[in-house]
Order: structure tokens, then C-alpha cells, then sequence
């Protein structure tokens, strides 16, 4: 068992090599957001790069998925080459008539997103990034249907090079504010793109198969309204907060607002690995004797890193943005505990789904987030007037517990695991209240919270491995798991 969780986290780190490289390049910008790009131009910034994420889960209408499965299934090398061969051209053809409306409507595009057309020049480089991002996804995901892991991230090792290198020279030297972040994020998912696209182009273009492209799309397009949903689940709190924050501070609180997200990145870096890796492991492990609690053990262990972290960066959120930020966005410490619960909670939803996954049942999972989607949507409405960036945050924090206890009822009905509920659901609210606790005596003047805070953090993190019932065999096997992360395998190569 101990060696199946060791080849998880191998696993989640050789994809998670790949989303670290991505996250080093978002660390590096983040001290210099703080410095050189005010609130209000990083509002802007943050409200397009939203739009190019939709942007490109539209253009790419699910084919990467279609692609990984198609080319796994394919019987032979001359379909496994009509496949690839399809996929290229059909990506091509969706993405650029929808990259051609987008350009052509983008004063009112700019009037929605960011309140006036004024903004046009800013939509123009998010309509490239959506495009870029939609050939990049199925250029990466080729990689990942062939398992070629050295190749997958030495792309998107070069993509993050040149979106850094892109950032710092337009934002630091050059000055240029919303304008120069979004370069940096549009130009090289084109570039990177473009590259595999000329190189698969070159081997694998040979015809378009209208049976083939059927079947793709019959594959990939349903897979949009979930992805949409996910997006709306995202994002749609930074869309609301800068329509319904008045006086005039919407872009700056927008600002603020995703400035604290961009602190929550140490979160959202192990999630989005797991997020990659544990599909992989329930299929290939759920029929297996002694699975269930094999799965259960692993949750353990990551919801203990999960909570721990999470509970640091709450802790010290003022001192973190004092190291890394600047005067301007020290109020963005204020929603970092709501947004680092939020993802402990949206990191056990990961897990949870495992049932639905295994018995096929990922269309209840859509309805589940769609309808969670919709929640979020509500309660943006009816706490950002009254509560601003909090509301935002407190709307995101509700609606991934409830989802993650939802998804958890429906996968349970299916695929049973012995999941340590009252302990890892009773660590994350422990760890909730000391946080309220302290913000408590801070705000009630006590002298000595800086003494309180390193008192709790070293009470909290040795209480925490007792709350969950962790053995040392646990915790020496949780910290083996850790390291597999910091060295991750290597998978198949051409």
C-alpha cells in the first residue's frame, strides 16, 4: 500500500513538475505585481486573463481529451496518425473563426469585461492568449497520450521562461503596467503552440476524416459545459466583484482580490498535481484488494498538508504580504484565510469524486459542479454589495464545502472508502477557529498576537497529527510522500 501512495506522489509530481514551473514564474511576478503594477491596473489585468481562460476552453471544445483518449485506443499507427491528423485540423478550424468574432467585437467585449471600450488594445492581446492557449493544450496533451514527460515539460519549462522574461522586461523596465502582464501571459502559449503545431504538422498531417472528427467531437464537446462550469466556479467572483463593488474602487479591489490568490499559490500547486495524477491512480488501483483503504490512507495524508499549509499562509498572511508585497496591497491579507479554506475544501473535493469516477457516473459529478456553479454565481450577488472582496471570498469558501460534501454523499453510493471524516474535516474547522481566535485578539489591541501567532503555529501543526489520528508509520510515510513530490519519476520517453 505504502508503495502504491509513494508511486502517487510520483506520479502527481512528474505532472506537477510542469505546473511548479508554471507557479515559480507566477512567485517570481508576485513581489513584482506589488511594486510596479498599481490596484487598478492589476484589476484590469486579472478580469482579461479570466476571459482568455474562457476563451480558451471554448476554442479548444474539449479535443485534448478526445486526443489522449482516441490515440490510446487506436488500433494501429496508420489511425493513431488519421487521428492526430484530424484533431490538428479540427482544432484549427474551431479556434480561428472564434479568435476572427472575438477581434471583431472587441470594443463591446471590452465595455463588458472592464466597463469601457476604452480597453480595446487589452482584449486584443487576451483574444491571442485564448488562441494560444487553445493550440498549446493539444500540443501538451500529444505528449501526455505518448507519456513523454521530459519532452511535456521541457515546453512548458520554456513557456514559463518566456512568460517571466516577457513580464519583468515590459512591467519592470519598460513600465507598461496591465499591458505588459498580459504579453507575458499571451505571447508564449502562441509561441510554445506553434512550435509543437509546426513539428506535428510535419509528421502526422495526412487527411481529415469526417468519421473521425464525429467521434472527437461526440467525445470532447460534452466535456465543455463542465469545464464552462468549473470556469464560472473560478472565476466568476472576480467578474462580479468588479461589476458589483461601487464607488469607483471596483478595479482596485478586483486588484487586491486576486493579489491574495496569487499568496494561496502554494495551495493551489499540490491540488492542480493531484487534480493531474489521481485519475489515473483509482482506475488502475479501485479493483484491487485493500483499495478503499489505500485510497483513504492517501486523502490522510494530503489533507494533512493541505490543512497545514492552508493554516500557515492564514497565520502569517500579513507578514507574508509584508515580505513579498507592497503598502498598496497589504489589504489583500484580509480574505486569505477565506480563500486558502476555500481550497483545502475544493483539494477534498478532488478526492471525494473518486466513486464517481470509477463508476462511470461523471455526468451526476457535472450536475453537482454546474449546480455549485450556480450557487457561487448567487452568493457573489448577495455578499460582494455588503462585503466587497470578503463577500467574494466567503461566497467562494461556502460553495466548495457544500460541493465537496455533496460530491462526497454521491461518491460514496457508489465506491465506498473509509474516509477519516470527523478528523480531516475536524482538522480544517480546528485550524479555522484558532485562525478566528487570533484575528479576534489582534483586533481587540493584545500586545503580544506576533508571540500568540508562533505559539499556535507550533501548537497547531504537532495538534493536528494528533486530531487525525496519525501514527508515526503515518507520518513517515506522509513525509516519504512529500519528498516524492520534490523528486519526482520520470515517465516514458519517445
Amino acid at each position: 500500500m505504502s508503495a502504491k501512495i509513494g508511486d502517487l506522489a510520483r506520479h502527481t509530481g512528474v505532472y506537477g513538475v510542469g505546473t511548479i514551473v508554471g507557479g515559480i514564474a507566477r512567485a517570481a511576478l508576485v513581489p513584482i505585481i506589488a511594486r510596479y503594477v498599481p490596484t487598478e491596473e492589476y484589476g484590469k489585468a486579472s478580469v482579461v486573463l479570466i476571459f482568455i481562460t474562457l476563451l480558451g476552453i471554448v476554442s479548444e471544445l474539449g479535443l485534448s481529451s478526445s486526443l489522449i483518449k482516441f490515440v490510446n485506443e487506436a488500433a494501429d499507427d496508420d489511425r493513431r496518425r488519421r487521428i492526430v491528423s484530424t484533431i490538428l485540423f479540427a482544432s484549427l478550424m474551431l479556434a480561428v473563426p472564434i479568435a476572427v468574432v472575438c477581434v471583431l467585437l472587441a470594443g463591446p467585449l471590452s465595455g463588458l469585461l472592464l466597463g469601457s471600450t476604452q480597453y480595446k488594445a487589452l482584449i486584443l492581446i487576451g483574444i491571442a492568449g485564448g488562441f494560444g492557449n487553445a493550440l498549446l493544450q493539444i500540443g501538451l496533451s500529444f505528449e501526455r497520450a505518448h507519456a513523454r514527460s521530459r519532452r511535456y515539460v521541457v515546453y512548458t519549462l520554456a513557456k514559463g521562461a518566456l512568460a517571466l522574461t516577457l513580464s519583468i522586461t515590459l512591467v519592470v523596465a519598460l513600465r507598461k503596467g496591465a499591458v505588459g502582464l498580459l504579453v507575458g501571459t499571451a505571447i508564449p502559449p502562441i509561441v510554445i503552440g506553434l512550435v509543437i503545431y509546426g513539428r506535428l504538422l510535419r509528421q502526422y498531417a495526412t487527411a481529415f476524416s469526417k468519421r473521425i472528427f464525429s467521434s472527437v467531437i461526440e467525445f470532447g464537446s460534452p466535456l465543455v459545459p463542465m469545464n464552462l462550469a468549473m470556469w464560472v466556479l473560478a472565476y466568476s467572483d472576480i467578474y462580479l466583484l468588479r461589476r458589483l463593488t461601487g464607488g469607483g474602487e471596483a478595479l482596485s479591489e478586483v486588484g487586491l482580490y486576486q493579489y491574495a490568490h496569487e499568496i494561496c499559490l502554494l495551495l493551489v500547486l499540490p491540488i492542480m498535481s493531484l487534480n493531474l495524477a489521481w485519475p489515473q491512480f483509482i482506475f488502475s488501483n479501485h479493483s484491487k484488494p485493500g483499495a478503499n483503504e489505500m485510497f483513504s490512507r492517501a486523502h490522510l495524508y494530503f489533507s494533512f498538508f493541505l490543512v497545514e499549509i492552508g493554516f500557515l499562509l492564514s497565520l502569517f498572511a500579513r507578514e507574508i504580504i509584508g515580505l513579498v508585497g507592497s503598502p498598496q496591497y497589504r489589504e489583500s491579507a484580509a480574505v486569505i484565510p477565506l480563500l486558502a479554506g476555500s481550497l483545502v475544501f475544493y483539494g477534498f473535493s478532488v478526492v471525494f469524486s473518486s466513486g464517481l469516477y470509477v463508476a462511470g457516473k461523471t455526468r451526476v459529478l457535472a450536475v453537482i459542479v454546474t449546480a455549485c456553479a450556480t450557487l457561487n454565481v448567487i452568493l457573489n450577488i448577495l455578499l460582494i454589495p455588503g462585503m466587497g472582496k470578503q463577500g467574494a471570498a466567503l461566497a467562494t469558501l461556502t460553495t466548495n464545502l457544500i460541493m465537496a460534501v455533496i460530491i462526497l454523499v454521491f461518491s460514496q453510493r457508489h465506491y465506498r472508502i473509509p474516509f477519516r471524516l470527523a478528523r480531516t474535516l475536524g482538522g480544517a474547522v480546528l485550524a479555522g477557529a484558532v485562525i478566528a481566535v487570533v484575528v479576534w485578539l489582534e483586533r481587540g489591541g493584545f500586545t503580544y498576537t506576533w508571540v500568540v501567532r508562533l505559539v499556535s503555529a507550533f501548537g497547531f501543526s504537532l495538534g493536528l497529527l494528533g486530531f487525525l489520528g496519525m501514527t508515526w508509520s503515518d507520518i513517515g510515510q506522509a513525509l516519504r510522500t512529500a519528498a516524492s513530490f520534490v523528486k519526482p519519476g520520470v515517465g516514458a520517453e519517445d
